[in-house]
């Protein structure tokens, strides 16, 4: 027997609801407008309905507003997945707007026109519009497209005709046949990481014995810590950092590593203890704990929470939790793992 009207107007939004409910829990017993989620930070369907994210487990609407670029007072001001920054803490100018962590342009899609800015101090990536740092026009070419001007890039960056950008390890650079390279006056200023040919001068490896940049296949020598100089590599995180090689390992975590002019960039080249296994956020009393070599203690506190340097949001685990944001470290700023 086929269904009257009132019986398929029935059926509609149980449909619907059923749909809804494929990507996240609809809240019965409570509001009604309430839809509960777990996929922390998703954008829109399948966990959440059109136009709203997930943050700490409910469906919330996402302005416009909150876009990368915007003007903003704190944190909460902006996307699930960035931050409020101030330009002027990297060396930058202008009001504080939303910015995200990342490793090249692409992490700050869908925003077109926002690319991967590194300060010239260092510190790391910063998604900001290309127009705010000196780069108003921005292309669809990717790392190693061939270029006629700087339009033409992703990352609003042209240089002997092919495109270039921003790197956090080799594998941002593979498919271009390039690999993650120190380099000097090239996307920043300063020093940074950026994918670039194979460098045949440069032919010792992780954590050989150095006493030049140019010795090494990265890029850079580092001092690391008793062991004198070392090649080194790019990293996110300390778990990006493998084992030093030889008949004596160490366990090597991510750090903070000054390459002169007041300059840093993100590399393996911290000696970290054997006991150094806590993930981010675990409780600590010491660095000696923290895979990342960092233990936060707030000012009158005994017991603080691990961290680690970072250069995306999944640098940090639990989203929900802590993010990629700008910490002071010494007398500079960098990318840390902070609570939300």
């Amino acid at each position: 027997m086929g269904l009257g009207a009132a019986g398929r107007r029935l059926l509609q939004p149980l449909a619907a609801l059923a749909a809804l409910a494929a990507g996240c829990e609809v809240l019965v017993d409570g509001e009604l407008d309430a839809v509960l989620c777990s996929a922390e930070g998703a954008i829109g369907p399948p966990a959440c309905p059109e136009g709203t994210l997930c943050r700490n487990g409910v469906c919330i609407a996402m302005p416009p507003e909150r876009a990368l670029g915007a003007p903003c007072e704190a944190h909460d001001d902006c996307g699930a997945l960035d931050f409020c920054l101030d330009p002027t803490t990297f060396g930058g100018e202008g009001p504080s707007v939303c910015a995200r962590a990342c490793c090249s342009s692409s992490d700050c899609d869908p925003v077109r026109d926002a690319v991967c800015w590194v300060p010239d101090t260092g510190g790391g990536g910063l998604c900001r519009v290309g127009r705010d740092v000196g780069r108003p026009e921005v292309g669809t070419g990717r790392t190693g497209d061939p270029c006629a001007a700087h339009r033409d890039c992703r990352s609003g960056m042209c240089s002997e005709g092919v495109c270039v950008d921003a790197c956090c390890s080799d594998t941002s650079c593979a498919a271009a046949g390039a690999v993650c390279r120190l380099t000097k006056g090239l996307i920043s200023s300063g020093s940074a990481w950026a994918c670039r040919p194979p460098d045949t001068t440069g032919t010792r490896g992780y954590f050989e014995a150095c006493d030049e940049h140019a010795e090494c296949a990265s890029g850079l020598c580092a001092q690391v810590d008793e062991l004198g100089g070392r090649c080194t590599i790019p990293c996110c995180a300390s778990d990006m950092c493998p084992a030093s090689p030889g008949d004596v390992t160490h366990i090597v975590g991510c750090a903070e590593v000054d390459v002169g002019a007041g300059s840093t960039v993100r590399a393996c080249a911290r000696v970290l203890q054997a006991q150094s296994f806590s993930a981010v956020g675990v409780a600590c009393t010491g660095d000696d704990a923290c895979r990342g070599g960092m233990c936060v203690i707030e000012p009158g506190q005994t017991q603080g929470f691990c961290s680690d340097v970072c250069c995306r949001e999944a640098s940090c685990g639990d989203v929900a939790r802590f993010g990629c944001r700008p910490a002071g470290t010494g007398s500079s700023w960098a990318l840390r793992c902070e609570p939300k």
